[in-house]
């Protein structure tokens, strides 16, 4: 029997031509042939989970309303898919001895993604046939615009389209007050040693308002909302999301701080909110397995770590986040990232996420904690790793304080 078509071969045919050498090996190692007698037939309904290709025969394609095309594998009819395009009761039938070649559609579908989605972070994991699975089909809803993304809580989205130039006190106050929670915990965080500037505390928006500022009220606010997306019914929905959201008010809170102490000159705030969001493309992957009934963890642990980034990045572009914040999610992927220029938002969210890690007992996090650039371009006071980690372990209160302001927590 003869060998499969070796890549330049394959490049040939359509739409394999849509792959590039790399994508296009990957997909040749699960191709199989096989031998169609004279005679026999191959079902349209029976293919659909693969490509198939006439390499050498002649075959007759026969159409519920009559109409026949006979194929010989030497002509140009060969380099399409024998079924594609064709009506579902189409029939192939053998003229004569036919080798024929079958690539799973499924793997062609993800690397096809990959490849028309070259600007995303598709990061490179091993996945199992069900992860696989899920792996194709969340890419395939997320590359064609139907991936069901959470809904933005309707306080965020009225906290976000209030102008911070007009600096609105009683907008901003009624809009919190649409959910006391949010209220208390906008106070609860302005009381925090990361916000408080002054030995007395505050008991109201109006207070909180006057002594940080009605743009810094407003993102501690906006931030306070952002819980809600990571709010499921079902249990182990609800129990990873719950620790999700726990590592991402950690993260935050933890950019929050060295915002402040870096000498990069980051924003507080918007390093906070940052860190917030930086796992927000989790949720569609959990609401997506948790309509279809897919309870693999560790299958879905790897397609969340393989398309968690770009699917957060489509998440908050939706939300019409600015590109910077938008593309913090796919930033993440890569802890050794270089850039140009001074330390941006990615770089203290990949510091705070590593830190976190390592303070839960990660040994591999703390390794890399202490050789990602991101550490150095954020300038913290210390005079090396050692030292600006000890800046972050010092200010443990303020951490504490805050991160309970955001879970809620007394």
């Amino acid at each position: 029997m003869i060998a499969i078509p070796d890549e330049a071969r394959l490049a040939k045919l359509t739409p394999l031509n849509e792959l590039s050498g790399e994508r296009l090996s990957r997909l040749r190692e699960k191709g199989e042939l096989a031998r169609v007698h004279r005679g026999e037939t191959l079902q349209a309904p029976n293919e659909d989970r693969n490509l198939v290709y006439l390499l050498e025969g002649q075959l007759t394609l026969v159409s519920r309303g009559g109409g026949a095309e006979r194929i010989k594998g030497d002509d140009d009819g060969a380099c399409q898919p024998l079924f594609d395009g064709r009506p579902r009761q189409t029939v192939a039938r053998a003229d004569r001895d036919c080798i024929i070649l079958r690539l799973p559609r499924p793997l062609f579908d993800v690397l096809a993604d990959e490849e028309r989605n070259a600007g995303y972070d598709v990061r490179e994991v091993q996945v199992d046939e069900s992860g696989m699975r899920l792996f194709q089909r969340i890419l395939h809803h997320l590359h064609d615009g139907s991936l069901e993304l959470p809904v933005m809580p309707e306080i965020t989205m009225r906290l976000k389209a209030l102008p911070e130039e007009e600096a609105d006190l009683e907008a901003l106050s009624d809009i919190v007050r649409l959910d006391p929670s949010v209220a208390a915990r906008v106070i609860q965080a302005s009381n925090s040693p990361v916000y408080r500037r002054s030995a007395g505390s505050v008991s109201s928006l109006r207070e909180a308002v006057a002594m940080l500022g009605f743009i810094t009220v407003k993102k501690l606010a906006l931030a306070m909302t952002l819980s809600a997306p990571f709010e499921r019914q079902s249990p182990s929905a609800r129990r990873l999301l719950k620790r999700t959201w726990r590592h991402s008010v950690c993260a935050s809170v933890t950019a929050a701080v060295i915002a402040q102490r870096s000498a990069a000159g980051l924003d507080r705030d918007r390093c906070l909110l940052a860190g917030l969001t930086h796992s927000i493309g989790i949720v569609p992957i959990v609401m997506f397995a948790e309509r279809a009934g897919i309870h693999d963890s560790q299958g879905l642990a790897e397609v969340i770590e393989g398309l968690s980034g770009m699917v957060g990045r489509e998440v908050l572009e939706a939300w019409e986040f600015d590109e910077a914040l938008a593309e913090v999610p796919e930033q993440m992927a890569d802890p050794m990232r270089a850039h140009d220029g001074p330390a941006d938002l990615a770089d203290a969210v990949i510091v705070a996420r590593l830190f976190c890690d390592a303070n839960a007992g990660d040994e591999a996090a703390m390794k890399t904690l202490h050789a990602t650039p991101a550490l150095t371009r954020l300038q913290l006071p210390g005079d090396g790793p050692e030292a600006d980690l000890e800046v972050l372990h010092a200010a443990r209160m303020e951490l504490e304080a805050l991160e309970k302001a955001l879970m809620g927590e007394a």
